[in-house]
């Protein structure tokens, strides 16, 4: 079980930490020297947008911090972008924290579209975004540059039913 919680600025150097493990730098575009100044910025950044949100996501009974999970949206339209750390990853807390976070931007927000990008070689990402309800978009696949390379990204999205 996980939660999501908002970010505090005593985070900001364990998500520089966390961010140079290699899994994550081979899924993100987070550079491996990034460091707490700059995430500190990055947060503050995000607290005072009107189309930003992020939280760190931590186990529901300890408090541990296992990820990071954040959304960026138009009002209408969103992306979510997320990662777990190495003792967290196999466990679930991907597919919960995703859930969470969807729907909350879904009731909160209003959103009518969330989407998500997965590298095509991030198979395990894949697989979070479909047990949380996304669909599988081929016809929005792209790619993107990052890191001195051309990334081959499969697309994602989450529509909520109108009932």
């Amino acid at each position: 079980m996980v939660r999501l919680r908002d970010w505090a600025d005593d985070d900001a150097a364990w998500y520089a930490e966390n961010a140079r493990d290699p899994e994550i730098q081979r899924f993100t575009t987070d550079p491996p020297t990034l460091d707490a100044a700059q995430v500190l910025i990055a947060i503050n950044r995000m607290r005072a947008s009107d189309g930003e949100v992020g939280f760190v996501v931590c186990d529901a009974v300890t408090g541990a911090k296992l990820g990071n999970i954040a959304l960026g949206h138009d009002g209408r339209v969103g992306e979510i972008s997320y990662w777990l750390t190495a003792e967290a990853r196999g466990r679930g807390a991907a597919t919960r924290a995703l859930t969470l976070l969807t729907s909350w931007a879904v009731r909160n927000i209003g959103l009518v579209e969330v989407r998500l990008w997965a590298h095509r070689d991030n198979l395990a990402s894949q697989r979070v975004a479909l047990r949380a309800g996304y669909l599988r978009g081929p016809s929005r696949d792209k790619t993107q540059e990052a890191k001195g390379a051309v990334w081959p990204m499969h697309a994602f999205a989450f529509i909520p039913s109108r009932d």
